[in-house]
């Protein structure tokens, strides 16, 4: 009787041990990656975590060519007493005088995290020209301008603000609309309704 080959035997024994349904292992599962702009407005929430405000918490964060140039968060300037501590009248008189809710935010002390995005790229020698901002509301009349005169091409953010309800003059609403068309962009990104107050609960311990 004829010998089998060796390969055909071989074959046979791999048959018998291993079953021809064996299921194949399972394919690693990818992590959850955010893109590039959801990535910057979760540093811009971040950032807002450092704010001592009453009122409204902003942060916010410049990037060029996808690289983070410097955050920033609304605040009193260095040196003077936090809004906690009663360093912002604004913010002292925030039950008391409700008439500057939404605008008027020249006369206050604290500096928006949006300038304080701004100045602290120009203190460490940052060039903003072309670069990115994104914060976690939509700069006021004040910041865009100063948006507008660093070289800022690109705003986002994730909270709307209505010029016209902090206002209440059609005047500048249009100036506002004025300065936004200058940029390249200039859109909300993430959607409002998944910010909450405990967002970052278990790190802050708030």
């Amino acid at each position: 009787m004829p010998r089998r080959p060796a390969v055909t035997v071989y074959a046979l024994a791999v048959a018998e041990v291993t079953p021809a349904t064996a299921a194949a292992p399972p394919a690693a599962r990818r992590p959850s990656r955010p893109d590039k702009q959801t990535y910057f407005l979760l540093l811009a929430i971040a950032a807002r975590t450092r704010a001592d405000c009453l009122g409204r918490r902003v942060g916010a964060v410049i990037t060029r060519e996808d690289r983070v140039l410097s955050t920033g968060y609304n605040g009193t300037p260095f040196g003077m007493p936090n809004c906690t501590e009663g360093g912002c009248r604004r913010c002292a008189q925030r039950e008391l005088d409700t008439s500057l809710r939404g605008g008027a935010y020249d006369v206050c002390i604290c500096v928006h995290a949006e300038q304080n995005a701004l100045l602290t790229a120009a203190r460490f020698g940052q060039r903003t020209l072309g670069a990115s901002l994104t914060s976690t509301m939509q700069p006021c009349f004040g910041c865009l301008k100063e948006l507008l005169q660093a070289g800022i091409e690109e705003v986002r953010f994730l909270h709307p603000w209505d010029p016209t309800e902090a206002y209440h003059d059609p005047g500048l609403t249009q100036q506002y609309a004025a300065l936004r068309a200058r940029f390249r962009v200039f859109a909300q990104v993430g959607d409002p309704a998944m910010d909450t107050e405990d967002l970052f609960g278990n790190f802050t311990g708030s």
